[in-house]
């Protein structure tokens, strides 16, 4: 029925119903000729059919149309005497019953069409809350098993962090016991107190690391911002890491970036590059080399930080800067926070982030901030 329905509502054109109103009439008057031709035949029989169909397919005006037709047909061609409008009691009572037929079968299509498109609508409202239950679903199960990650995620964490607390705090610990000695050389004591200074240190950053992720995080990460040469942001990294490079036997390189200024904050651009730098320094294996680069783009400057490192798999590379990535794989070289936090200071400047890398042949990091008014 659903499948008539359909076929009816394609013939929208007005003509097009009258015609096949037409059409069905007279399709009624010749079947109804052909069988009177070997016997008697009830006038009405194929026209009450005619009536049907154009109800159906046009609706009410084509199915008044053929009522009519039908009408002047019969009286003309099957009522004695054919033509004249006088009518004895039992033509007169079928050309009653034979307009009722028609009127009911009219109304009984119209309201079939209704029942059909208010059925259609309902199947088509339904489809569309279907989909939206199942998305909804789908959703749901994404978001929980995204807290069963987030969930195993925070535990790897906070068992990393507390073993990388513990380490530098044990060092601390057992440094203070052995500056209680009473026969310590001078320069034992010094080297010591540097033992539990670098320890402290590295506690302080691990600590200002979760910290900077909360603020991140909860969008209370402020900036002060001020015009800050590339070249002294290159110096300041070039004293900093240049020492961890030759240490490794990291063959560390800076491209000078001209005299270009940027409008960033001091302090985060710092922790920002060194991020960056420190995490390719820290996994280019010895004879390896690091290269520091930076060059003007239209209105920002792009930083870009290479290394021939081990490379990143193309798995991880949606990873790289989500929180504490490091700490779900089996690197323990770090609690994971550090690129995430470089994206948030890039993002929070108003620049962005990517990575480039190819397994084997090492990994190149890139950002952008914006350049000074004025500075080019």
């Amino acid at each position: 029925m659903f499948g008539f329905y359909q076929h009816s509502r394609s013939i929208r054109s007005t003509p097009a119903r009258y015609a096949l109103g037409l059409f069905a009439t007279a399709v009624a008057l010749v079947g109804t000729l052909v069988l009177r031709r070997d016997g008697p035949t009830p006038s009405f029989l194929f026209f009450v059919p005619a009536v049907a169909v154009a109800a159906w397919y046009g609706g009410r005006g084509p199915s008044t149309l053929t009522t009519l037709l039908s009408l002047l047909l019969i009286d003309l061609n099957f009522l004695a005497p054919g033509g004249s409008l006088a009518l004895d009691r039992v033509e007169g009572l079928e050309i009653i019953a034979f307009i009722i037929v028609a009127v009911t079968i009219t109304l009984t299509m119209e309201a079939l069409h209704r029942a059909l498109a208010v059925a259609e609508q309902q199947a088509r409202e339904l489809k569309v809350l279907n989909d939206e239950v199942g998305r909804s679903y789908d959703a749901e199960r994404e978001k929980r098993h995204d807290a069963e990650l987030l969930a195993n995620a925070r535990e790897d964490v906070l068992g990393l962090v507390a073993h990388d607390l513990r380490n530098p705090l044990n060092l601390i610990t057992t440094t203070t016991e052995l500056l209680r000695g009473d026969d310590l050389r001078r320069d034992r004591q010094r080297e010591l107190l540097d033992v539990a200074e670098r320890a402290g240190k590295q506690m302080n950053r691990l600590i200002g690391d979760l910290l900077d992720t909360v603020r991140l995080q909860a969008g209370k990460f402020s900036l002060d911002l001020e015009d800050v040469p590339v070249a002294a942001i290159f110096r300041q990294t070039e004293e900093s890491y240049r020492p961890a490079a030759e240490k490794r036997g990291v063959h560390f390189e800076e491209i000078p970036p001209g005299d270009s200024v940027v409008r960033a904050d001091p302090l985060r651009v710092s922790q920002l590059v060194g991020n960056v730098v420190g995490n390719a320094i820290k996994f280019t294996p010895a004879k390896g080399s690091v290269k520091l680069e930076a060059a003007p783009d239209g209105d920002k400057i792009v930083f870009k930080v290479s290394d021939t490192g081990p490379g990143i798999r193309t798995d991880d590379m949606p990873h790289l800067f989500d929180n504490f990535w490091q700490a779900r794989t089996n690197d323990h070289r770090g609690v994971g926070l550090g690129l995430a936090i470089a994206k948030g200071v890039v993002e929070a400047h108003g620049g962005t982030i990517w990575c480039e890398s190819k397994v084997g042949q090492g990994s190149t990091f890139f950002f952008t901030l914006p350049l000074a008014n004025g500075s080019r």
